[in-house]
């Protein structure tokens, strides 16, 4: 992926340095070619960048050009021009640059005056994705060819301005959603995108991604328009630890903006609550957005409606290094279309809706102990009401635990943890056992995502490292399996526009051990507002695999450039 970043980049470049707007470029390359020498431009970038071009990004006749075999109007790549900076330095590190933090050339606020001010944000977002899926799909011994290896290009470009004074706050902002290069016939990530919108390998949307407004008054808020919300992200921990569990490990297990794609999805609606150091109570009614793996993130999904609350606890002097929250959602959906289960008498019952209470709770605690600290997080759900014709009765928890030695280097913070959700027992009874995960941002905790959190037993090790102040990595290693092997592996994110489930489901083939996981990632951050992101997962199949495809290994990587400010 990398390669072809590289080969848009030396396109994006050739468009970029005539732009007068951008000529601010000139001084982040000076940087870079004193890092490498009077040569480095002449010599280095442009045998590396014609030699990338002409591998990867070959000119076809008319307005088209080719990536991955796939035909690609000229017009889309140049939305990629926004993130030059990024592209080209994935090419070529300009160390001699890092010193200097402030390249931005243009002011990002504004004072005007009674306490108002206007911000300017924008969020530049390139990737390039790789997925080998695990060979073609079987069943009883029949083979169906797909196309499984393959490579795609997604771009994210947001622009907003943000307004605030004493007792309000409004946001607003624009967002450009750009894949390219999907298969037709696939499997996995790149095939979501596809299934969405087809016949297009290249799609394109400009939508309204936020809009909202914020009433504050003593702590006490009132907020409308289409916003994002993360649950489990409310009461906002001090503790940088405790902050990291909350972000990762706890937030968006159930209700998230899903913005690992290339759209995420935003919510019409409003909440209210009170806010203090100690406590925040609050609480929701939304209709979510297209979005996801649908490239149009500006519909609603009509008939699918999220309630509801939340306590939470600070980490205060109350109780120190302590976060702790009690919460109730409810979901609707109303859409005449199949849900995906094991339970014949609930597809037969596609007229009625499905209404979900989820009731839970979570705490997580940090404490020093010897050379470190000591942390731990426990969450439990349970989940009533009707699934079609059924009975809702499911279940969902959590147990992680780690130690991270602050006084060593890389302050390695080493965890473990079980994460496992209910899947159906007895798919001929009245009662639905899987648990609904309503409409979560489950990349989170399924960073390979063929599985999320639904029927699924999750046993795993993590290593976070932090061996530079620009880099931190993080590795994993998953023991993956189901409850119920008369259930589906379910994957995906929820719903994505009217019209599809948002979830897709595999038979176990009466198995119950899925796959045994490793995935490694690197963050490097060395502006404030530039950084990269390297991820690459390995998949070593089980028994479930093997019965559903030709072969079971699976790979999924990606590569990644943001600029933020």
């Amino acid at each position: 992926m990398s390669l072809y970043l590289a080969a848009m980049a030396r396109y994006i470049w050739t468009l970029a340095s005539s732009c007068p707007e951008i000529r601010w470029l000139d001084a982040f390359f000076s940087r870079t070619r004193a890092a490498f020498g009077p040569n480095a431009n002449s010599d280095f970038r442009e045998k590396t960048m014609t030699y990338l071009s002409q591998q990867f990004l070959k000119t076809a006749a008319g307005n088209y050009c080719r990536l991955d075999n796939k035909q690609i109007p000229i017009r889309y790549l140049k939305k990629f021009a926004a993130t030059v900076t990024a592209c080209l330095f994935l090419c070529y590190i300009p160390t001699a640059c890092i010193a200097d933090e402030n390249l931005l050339p243009f002011p990002t606020e504004f004072n005007l005056g009674d306490e108002t001010r206007l911000k300017l944000e924008m969020n530049e977002r390139i990737r390039g994705e790789f997925a080998d899926w695990f060979g073609n799909q079987q069943a009883n011994g029949k083979v169906t060819p797909k196309e499984y290896s393959y490579n795609f290009v997604g771009n994210k470009f947001q622009l907003g301005a943000r307004l605030t004074n004493s007792f309000s706050e409004s946001f607003a902002q624009l967002q450009d959603t750009l894949v390219a290069a999907l298969p037709t016939n696939g499997l996995g990530v790149g095939a979501a995108y596809y299934q969405n919108r087809p016949p297009e390998t290249t799609q394109n949307s400009v939508f309204l991604r936020q809009g909202w407004s914020k009433l504050k008054y003593n702590g006490f808020f009132l907020s409308g328009g289409r916003q994002l919300y993360s649950d489990g992200a409310q009461g906002t921990a001090r503790n940088t630890s405790l902050k990291w569990i909350q972000d990762t490990r706890i937030a968006q297990r159930l209700i998230g903006p899903f913005d690992y794609t290339h759209t995420g999805r935003s919510f019409d609606g409003g909440a209210l609550g009170y806010s203090s150091d100690s406590i925040e109570v609050s609480g929701f009614g939304f209709v979510p957005t297209w979005g996801g793996f649908e490239t149009d993130g500006m519909p609603e999904i009509s008939g699918v409606d999220v309630a509801g609350a939340s306590l939470n606890l600070r980490d205060t002097g109350f109780l120190p290094n302590v976060l702790a929250r009690l919460s109730y959602y409810y979901y609707g959906d109303n859409r005449n279309i199949a849900a995906v289960d094991n339970s014949i008498a609930a597809t037969q019952a596609n007229g009625l809706p499905i209404n979900i209470h989820t009731l839970g709770g979570s705490i997580a605690h940090v404490i020093r102990i010897g050379p470190g600290n000591l942390d731990g997080m426990l969450y439990a759900f349970g989940q009533v009401g009707k699934w079609r014709a059924l009975n809702q009765a499911a279940w969902a928890y959590g147990a992680e635990f780690g130690y991270q030695f602050m006084d060593v280097w890389a302050s390695p913070w080493l965890r473990v943890g079980v994460n496992s959700g209910s899947g159906d027992s007895n798919p001929h009874d009245n009662t639905h056992g899987t648990f609904f995960q309503m409409l979560p941002t489950a990349w989170l905790y399924a960073q390979f995502p063929f599985y999320n959190m639904m029927n699924n037993q999750d046993v795993f090790v993590q290593a976070v490292l932090k061996p530079h102040p620009m880099i931190t990595t993080r590795i994993d290693f998953h023991s993956l399996s189901v409850n119920a092997s008369s259930d589906l592996v379910y994957s995906g994110s929820g719903a994505t526009n009217n019209t599809l489930f948002g979830y897709s489901g595999m038979k176990t083939g009466g198995y119950l051990d899925l796959a045994y996981l490793a995935h490694a990632s690197v963050n490097f951050k060395p502006l404030d507002f530039l950084q990269f992101n390297a991820f690459y997962a390995h998949a070593f199949g089980q028994s479930i695999l093997s019965a559903n495809y030709a072969g079971n290994q699976g790979n999924y990587a990606f590569l990644e450039a943001v600029v933020s400010f």
